[in-house]
């Protein structure tokens, strides 16, 4: 259900305004309306200053943290450092991956004096650097000219040339390259300096990483900042600037306890009990069975305040589609013990594996009834135990039925729902077209029931038919737009029935894809099953391993994809046929209290 709302309107003097707001975000207890305006400098500033000390620490996070006993107590100079340690950390190796190929420019002369060679070139005695390819070189006369060949590498001869001219040209098919300003050892050394001092700047990095509780700390601190600025900037400014009204919602539940804070705090108020169309925020209070299926509702939306929620009455559908589509009682089981395992480790995740132990139930239940035990068919298994239940299980044929009718059982209760909606929201006059549309769907249902059984005398489009299609087309074309004329009314009428008939029929058959997944879950299965025993190689201890790998693979690979799907389809049927026969509108805004984090 929707928790209703009492709206507020404060009044305050403009010099208590922002003491006031400060204890009512300790109070964390009114949904502040919020006027829509350009952020403010203030609030991007924030905003930067949140996103730096986010990256940090998740950055920081991936980090073995060092030195617990150097914690820092100020999270700007932790974030400061930081970042500049970040800064150059990427100056180092960007100036490594410069140098290392600096350093394989020049490996290939080894190790040499700059120096020295530029000293001699300065007593007129040259010495020139020259690569050329095996062939040019084997047929060069080595012995003839000064020439050292110094390395040979990828069919590549690189050597010098020993001359006093510097102008002067060697006969032979080679490329002169520069001579080298720095040496292979130098740029060696270089390189290993560099990768010293990032393995320095990482343990420190490594040491800052102990200190993410405290930027943790100061993001807390930071977004109640951005939060209470946003809230100060939300008021309406009156009487020249002195008088600042603000507006807000608080819980029915909670509004004895606000009225008490209000009255310490002095603060003149008004309230009033909100409207069924207001926009107030919207807050669920469900019973413990309900309440796990919220996170399902919310990835849709949200109602609005003057409608119902729907997370109550779609919540045992969701489960009976989720067991149906899975259909595999083995997996229910699994996904059970599962479940009950990861919520020691996972306490915060406790309401979310709870819910998928309400799933795995509904899995067994129907793995039951359709007789599937991991991909198995229990029909097929020969124990007097089973086989003694064996015309319990449903067959194929069957699970379409039921599918189908489960499909009929929920679109009229959204259209009941739907009824309870409108009379609700707008009056009951504006309920009775579709109450009209359920009398003619559950009428029509009645009346071929009975006249299946012989000896009653009910036929369809006898007279109690007749009567029932009367009062249904009355409702359907009278009534579906109250306050019009009442030919616009039957037009109207006209067209909702097309609609109406050909969205019935199609939302209907939706439904057929709970059969059809039940049904290939249970087919993959089996086919991970023969594959397992089928391509085992008859060796004892090797064929038991493979059929294991296989089985587990298979099974693990089947439950995944199985539900996975059996998650997604549920909602889409919840979502679209039940939400559309049911009348939902959607939209509401979740209940946010001004509160610090």
């Amino acid at each position: 259900m929707i928790v209703p709302m009492i709206k507020y309107g404060f009044l305050v003097y403009h010099r208590d305004f922002d003491s006031f707001l400060l204890r009512l975000q300790e109070l964390g207890m009114v949904d502040i309306v919020r006027q829509s305006r350009t952020i403010s400098d203030g609030e991007r500033s924030l905003i930067a200053q949140i996103g730096r000390y986010n990256q940090a620490i998740k950055e920081l996070s991936t980090r073995q943290a060092q030195g617990d006993q150097e914690k820092a107590v100020d999270p700007e100079a932790v974030l400061a450092e930081y970042e500049s340690l970040v800064k150059e950390k990427e100056q180092v190796e960007n100036s490594i991956r410069k140098s290392t190929k600096e350093m394989l420019d020049v490996k290939p002369w080894g190790k040499f004096d700059v120096k020295l060679i530029s000293e001699l070139a300065a007593r007129g005695l040259y010495i020139k650097f020259f690569v050329a390819g095996e062939k040019a070189m084997s047929e060069f006369p080595l012995d003839e000219h000064p020439v050292e060949i110094i390395h040979t590498e990828a069919g590549q001869v690189y050597f010098v040339w020993i001359q006093h001219e510097e102008q002067a040209t060697l006969a032979v098919d080679a490329v002169e390259l520069k001579a080298p300003t720095y040496s292979y050892v130098e740029k060696q050394a270089e390189v290993d300096g560099y990768r010293l001092r990032s393995e320095a700047i990482n343990n420190r990095i490594n040491v800052l990483a102990s200190n993410i509780p405290l930027l943790k700390q100061k993001v807390t601190d930071l977004s109640n900042q951005l939060e209470f600025n946003s809230v100060q900037l939300s008021a309406d400014r009156q009487a020249e600037d002195t008088v600042m009204v603000l507006n807000g919602w608080v819980p029915e539940p909670r509004n004895a306890e606000f009225v008490d804070f209000l009255q310490k705090e002095n603060i003149y108020y008004v309230s009033e009990k909100a409207q069924k169309t207001d926009d107030a925020p919207i807050l669920l209070k469900n019973n413990k069975f309900a309440r796990l299926f919220e996170p399902i509702g919310s990835l849709f939306t949200s109602p609005i305040y003057g409608e119902l929620d729907l997370t109550p009455l779609f919540a045992p559908f969701f489960m009976m589609f989720f067991g149906f589509c899975l259909g595999d009682a083995g997996y229910g089981v699994v996904m059970l013990i599962g479940a009950q395992l990861l919520k020691r480790k996972m306490p915060k995740l406790r309401s979310i594996l709870s819910l998928v132990q309400l799933l795995a139930l509904a899995t067994i239940i129907f793995g039951t009834l359709t007789g599937t035990l991991f991909g198995v068919s229990m029909v097929d298994i020969n124990l007097p135990i089973i086989q003694k239940f064996k015309d319990l299980f449903l067959e194929p044929s069957q699970l379409f039925n039921l599918a189908l009718i489960v499909g009929g059982i929920q679109i009229v209760f959204g259209m009941c729902v739907k009824v309870f909606n409108l009379a609700r929201m707008s009056g009951w006059k504006y309920s009775i077209s579709t109450i009209g549309w359920l009398i003619l769907l559950i009428g029509t249902a009645v009346i071929f029931g009975l006249s299946q059984i012989e000896g009653l005398g009910v036929e369809l489009f006898g007279l109690a038919h007749k009567i029932i299609l009367g009062v249904a087309v009355v409702g359907i074309f009278l009534f579906n737009s109250p306050g019009k004329n009442p030919l616009i009314n039957v037009g109207l009428g006209v067209w909702d029935t097309y609609n109406m008939a050909t969205g019935l029929f199609g939302d209907l058959l939706s439904y057929i894809r709970l059969f059809a997944l039940g049904l290939s879950s249970g087919i993959l299965g089996n086919v991970f099953n023969s594959l397992a025993f089928g391509m085992a190689p008859d060796i004892p201890v090797v064929g038991a391993i493979v059929t294991a790998i296989i089985l587990v693979a298979g099974h693990s690979i089947n439950l995944f994809m199985a539900a996975l799907g059996s998650l997604v389809h549920p909602m889409r049927l919840i979502f679209v046929e039940f939400y559309k026969n049911s009348g939902f509108t959607g939209g509401g805004k979740l209940y946010q209290p001004f509160k610090k984090e």
